[in-house]
């Protein structure tokens, strides 16, 4: 009997496996974090006519949702009761698989913030997310199977930020990985994916001004007898900084660049060039005037030579993280200011002004741009010389939530938009 089970596993996770790679959507702006898919085919027009379900959530949050075959991951919150789920969709029709609850308590938090605010991340039949346990005073990092059920949790430990915990981990070829850079000091850390033990830890003790709320990038480096990979973080504290992905060793730093909050998560800005380099965009707030958003160049082998090789002089984003098509940065202010910026130089190539202000990052999607505004409305944009309106959709935000700020999900031909206390699906030609 054991035997029949273990194999019925076996093509379970085999099926399953095969499915993510034709529909995964598995971190914070998807594959690699890139935000860019070229192969999905998704709606222009979002209304009655290409949403295949609604789903309703017990309580609003603004984390975004997750994608693995035919699973959908999402939290919500009840702020009243003091409670965060996690919740696990057919991708197919919405229908509720399974959710799972965990006790956050009396957790204040910033206006525009919540407690359901931690976008989680997936893999073959791993799901994390990240909440603040207010009875212990910890951050803690649960691991449950597609199933539902608990593989591991680890204790991330004391957090002190102005606007409340948002720790979005990633998952890398077995890792799961974290920053939790905030005011009193913090780490990265890599946890084997199958028993949460840390594989490495990097501390940083020192205090800063600002807690950060970026998610990690875990970049490919380039050149011969250098890590494959390495993972890069940017706060107000260190700076940038890239980690061997293996052991967590410092390749190359970058101090001294940020004043403020961190909130723009690192992007390679050539991915998709062809290009045998990268530029990294990082970015912070600034207050009373333009807030800081640039380029960096990593360092080489030696771990020399990172710099900042040009910065955007105007309209620079806070909280949305751009999205880049290797030659072209599509920047998207806080205040509704699209630009097309050259990867290279830092040039803009044109702007066009929205009567909308925006939270959620912008998504390449089928080389269409999609843009959702906190109003709930989700603007598609053909691209070239000029950005050209193709549609511009009301989402219709429920009384239970004041902005829309989750960034969608994009997989198997289909857009999964988080709007309060709901999970919408469109496709095209349903």
């Amino acid at each position: 009997m054991r035997r029949i089970v273990s194999l019925t596993l076996v093509v379970v996770f085999l099926v399953e496996g095969a499915a993510a790679e034709k529909g995964a959507w598995p971190r914070f702006r998807g594959p690699e974090g890139s935000g860019v898919d070229a192969d999905q085919v998704i709606p222009s027009q979002l209304d009655e006519a290409s949403r295949v379900w609604s789903a309703p959530l017990p309580g609003p949050g603004s984390s975004s949702p997750v994608v693995w075959g035919e699973r959908v991951f999402v939290t919500s919150e009840n702020r009243s009761r003091g409670l965060v789920h996690l919740h696990c969709l057919h991708a197919r029709d919405g229908r509720s698989l399974w959710s799972r609850t965990v006790s956050v308590g009396p957790y204040r938090t910033h206006k525009m913030n919540n407690t359901a605010a931690a976008t989680p991340a997936v893999a073959q039949n791993l799901v994390v997310f990240s909440w603040y346990d207010s009875a212990r005073k910890v951050a803690v990092l649960s691991a449950l199977t597609h199933g539902g059920e608990k593989r591991w949790s680890y204790e991330i430990g004391q957090f002190k930020g102005a606007h409340g915990l948002n720790v979005v981990p990633v998952i890398h070829n077995g890792h799961v990985i974290l920053a939790h850079l905030h005011q009193l000091g913090g780490f990265v850390v890599s946890l084997d994916a199958d028993s949460g033990r840390v594989v490495w830890k990097k501390n940083y003790a020192q205090h800063s001004p600002k807690t950060t709320y970026m998610t990690p990038l875990v970049r490919r480096r380039h050149g011969r007898g250098v890590p494959q990979y390495e993972v890069v973080v940017s706060s107000t504290s260190i700076g940038v900084r890239g980690l061997d992905v293996k052991d967590g060793k410092e390749l190359w730093s970058l101090p001294g660049v940020f004043d403020e909050r961190c909130i723009v998560s690192p992007v390679d800005i050539l991915a998709g060039s062809g290009k045998e380099e990268s530029l990294i965009a990082v970015g912070c707030k600034r207050e009373g005037g333009n807030n800081v958003f640039m380029a960096v160049r990593p360092g080489d082998i030696k771990g020399e030579g990172a710099g900042v090789v040009w910065q955007l002089e105007s309209f620079a984003p806070y909280v949305p993280t751009p999205v880049s098509d290797g030659t072209t940065l599509f920047v998207m202010a806080d205040r509704g200011v699209l630009q097309a910026v050259d990867v290279m130089t830092g040039k803009p190539r044109w702007q066009k002004k929205f009567p909308a202000n925006f939270y959620a990052s912008p998504l390449l999607i089928g080389g269409k741009l999609l843009c959702l505004s906190r109003d709930g409305e989700a603007y598609a944009l053909a691209i070239g010389e000029e950005a050209m309106v193709l549609a511009i959709s009301d989402l219709r935000p429920g009384e239970e939530v004041t902005w829309v700020d989750a960034t969608p999900a994009v997989a198997n031909n289909s857009l999964y938009v988080r709007v309060g206390a709901r999970l919408d699906c469109f496709r095209d030609g349903k």
